[in-house]
C-alpha cells in the first residue's frame, strides 16, 4: 500500500496529473473503506481542478465518522470551497485545519487567499508571514514545494503597496540561490531590478540544463518561467531578444499542452443552439434579481481590469474580480445538461447571489470582472435581469500582442499560438453579433471602446457611473491604489495612457493572425453570424 501510495505521490509532483488520478481511482476503488485512499483520491482530484468532486468525496467519506479531527480533511475541503468561491465556508474549515496542525504552510496560504479577496489585506499578510517563517524553517525542498507562497506574498504586497520589499526579498533569494520560479516572478515586477548577472545566469542555465531534465514536464516547468522572465527583462533594452524569448517560451507551452480550437468553437455553437431553441422565450420580466450585481466582459487584455478600477473608485462597490461561479453554473447546468431554465434560476440564485453577497459585504454593489462572462450574456440577462453589463472593446492586434506576452498556460491557452489568437477573436466577435441580434432587452448593456477610455477617461467614467446608476463620488486616488490578482495590476495603477494603443510588435506574426481571423470568419458566415461590414466592432482589421 504505501508503494501505491509513493508512486501517486510522485505522479503529482513530477505534474503527471491525470496519470496520478487514474492511478488514483483504482487504489481507491480496491480500498473504499481506506481514510489514506479516499484522501488521496481528494488530493488527486484537487490536482486536476475538480473541486466539486473533492467536495463530494470527502463528505461521502467522513460524514458518517464521528471524529473528523483530521487536517487533511479539513485543509483539503477549506481549499476546494475557496476554488468554488464559497469563501465563508472555506475559511471555517481552513481555521478548523490550522487548530489541528499549526506547522503546515499551505493552510496558512489558502486561508491567506480568501482574505486576499475579501480585500482584508492585512490579515492576509500575517497569515503568509506565517507560511513563509514555516518554510524558512523547513529548509531543504520545501522551498520548491512551497513555490505558490511567495506569488501569493507578491500579490498581497502589491495590494499593501510594499512591491519594494517584495523586490528585495527575491533578489535576496536569488543572489543565495538561484530559483527559476523567483526569478520570473520579480521579472514580472519590476525587470529593472533584474540585475545583468542575474540575466546572464538565467541565460546559462537554460543551456546547462538543456541535456539533464528527466521528462518533457520538468523541462516545460524549468525553462518557461526563465523564457518569459528573460523576454520581460530585455523589452527595454533589445527588443529583438525580448521578442525571440516570448517566441521561444511561447512555443514551449504550445508543445506541451493539449489546446483544441474546435471544442470552443462547438461551445458556442451549443451555447447559440440553445438559446434558441430553449431559453430566449422564458419571460423574466418581472424578475428582480441581480439589482447589486455588475458585470465587466470583454476579450482578455481589453482593458476589463482599468474598468474595474474605475468602477469602484468608490465607497459603493466591491471589486469581486474574475469569479468563476457565473461561468461554471451556466456550463455545469445548461451546456451539460440542458437544464431548464426555471430549474435552474433557484440553483443559480443560491449558488451565485449568496457568494457574491458575502463579498460585497456591507458595500451596496459587487463587480464580477470574469472577462468570458461574455460567452453567457444572455443567459446572465435571463437569471439576473435587474444586473448592468460593462462590454469593453479594444483593436484586435493590441489584444493579441498583450496576449502573446503574458505567461497563461492554462487559464487562456489559446494566448500561445497567434494563430489562435485569430481565432479566439473571430469566435468572440460572432458570439457577441449574436447577443446583439438575439437579446430582448439591451438597456442593461453599456460598450465602451478602450482607445476612447484611455484618451477622454473623465468623460468615459462619468458615462459609466450614469449607466451604473453610482451615486457615490469617483475617487482617482481610489482608482491608482486598486488591487487584483491579475497580470494587468501594476499596469492599471500607473497613470491612464495611450502607450498601449496601435502596438508595432511581433509583425512577423501579423498574416498568421489575420489569415486565422478571416478563415474562422468563413466557417461563422455558414452558421448564418450577420455583419453589417468587415470591420470589428468598429476596428478596421487588416
Amino acid at each position: 500500500m504505501k508503494n501505491e501510495i509513493s508512486n501517486i505521490l510522485y505522479l503529482i509532483e513530477i505534474g503527471d496529473t491525470i496519470k496520478a488520478l487514474r492511478e488514483a481511482k483504482s487504489f481507491y476503488e480496491k480500498n473504499e473503506n481506506n481514510l489514506d485512499a479516499l484522501k488521496l483520491l481528494a488530493y488527486s482530484y484537487i490536482q486536476v481542478g475538480n473541486f466539486e468532486k473533492v467536495i463530494y468525496l470527502l463528505e461521502k467519506g467522513f460524514g458518517s465518522r464521528i471524529d473528523k479531527q483530521d487536517f487533511d480533511y479539513f485543509n483539503n475541503m477549506g481549499y476546494a470551497l475557496s476554488q468554488i468561491e464559497e469563501y465563508k465556508e472555506s475559511a471555517i474549515y481552513l481555521e478548523k485545519a490550522i487548530q489541528i496542525n499549526k506547522k503546515n504552510p499551505g493552510v496558512y496560504c489558502s486561508l491567506a487567499e480568501v482574505y486576499l479577496k475579501r480585500k482584508e489585506f492585512k490579515k492576509a499578510e500575517e497569515l503568509i508571514l506565517i507560511a513563509l517563517n514555516i518554510v524558512n524553517e523547513l529548509g531543504g525542498e520545501s522551498f520548491t514545494k512551497y513555490a505558490n507562497i511567495f506569488l501569493l506574498l507578491s500579490e498581497i504586497n502589491a495590494a499593501l503597496k510594499k512591491d519594494g520589499e517584495t523586490i528585495n526579498l527575491f533578489c535576496k533569494i536569488l543572489n543565495d540561490k538561484f530559483n527559476e520560479n523567483i526569478f520570473f516572478l520579480l521579472a514580472n515586477i519590476d525587470a529593472g531590478s533584474v540585475s545583468k548577472s542575474l540575466m546572464k545566469q538565467a541565460e546559462n542555465n537554460i543551456l546547462a540544463n538543456s541535456n539533464s531534465y528527466k521528462n518533457k514536464i520538468e523541462k516545460f516547468n524549468y525553462v518557461t518561467p526563465l523564457y518569459f522572465g528573460l523576454a520581460m527583462c530585455y523589452q527595454s533594452v533589445d527588443k529583438q531578444k525580448s521578442e525571440k524569448y516570448f517566441n521561444i517560451g511561447n512555443k514551449e507551452i504550445f508543445d506541451s499542452t493539449r489546446y483544441n480550437s474546435h471544442q470552443y468553437q462547438e461551445r458556442i455553437v451549443k451555447t447559440m443552439d440553445l438559446y434558441v431553441r430553449k431559453y430566449k422565450s422564458f419571460d423574466e420580466s418581472d424578475r428582480e434579481h441581480g439589482r447589486n450585481n455588475f458585470f465587466i466582459v470583454g476579450a482578455p487584455r481589453s482593458g476589463t481590469t482599468l474598468v474595474e478600477s474605475i468602477v469602484t473608485a468608490n465607497n459603493n462597490v466591491f471589486s469581486g474580480g474574475e469569479l468563476k461561479s457565473c461561468k461554471n453554473i451556466i456550463e455545469k447546468n445548461i451546456l451539460s445538461t440542458e437544464q431548464s431554465l426555471s430549474d435552474l434560476s433557484h440553483k443559480f440564485i443560491s449558488k451565485y447571489l449568496r457568494r457574491t453577497s458575502y463579498l460585497r459585504g456591507a458595500h451596496e454593489y459587487v463587480v464580477d470582472k470574469m472577462p468570458e462572462n461574455f460567452l453567457y450574456l444572455g443567459f446572465i440577462q435571463k437569471l439576473l435581469p435587474k444586473s448592468k453589463v460593462i462590454k469593453i472593446y479594444r483593436n484586435p492586434w493590441d489584444i493579441a500582442v498583450s496576449l502573446f506576452k503574458q505567461r497563461y498556460v492554462l487559464n487562456i491557452p489559446y494566448s500561445v499560438s497567434f494563430f489562435n489568437i485569430g481565432v479566439f477573436l473571430s469566435n468572440f466577435e460572432a458570439i457577441n453579433l449574436f447577443w446583439a441580434k438575439n437579446m430582448n432587452n439591451k438597456t442593461n448593456i453599456l460598450e465602451i471602446k478602450y482607445e476612447e477610455l484611455v484618451s477622454n477617461h473623465g468623460e468615459v467614467q462619468r458615462d459609466i457611473y450614469s449607466f451604473l446608476g453610482i451615486d457615490s463620488k469617483y475617487d482617482e486616488k481610489l482608482r491608482s491604489e486598486f488591487f487584483s490578482p491579475t497580470a494587468s495590476i501594476r499596469q492599471v495603477r500607473e497613470k491612464i495612457h495611450k502607450k498601449s494603443v496601435e502596438k508595432m510588435e511581433f509583425l512577423e506574426h501579423k498574416d498568421e493572425f489575420l489569415n486565422a481571423f478571416f478563415m474562422q470568419r468563413e466557417y461563422w458566415a455558414t452558421k448564418s453570424i450577420d455583419r453589417n461590414n468587415d470591420d470589428f466592432f468598429g476596428y478596421s482589421v487588416h
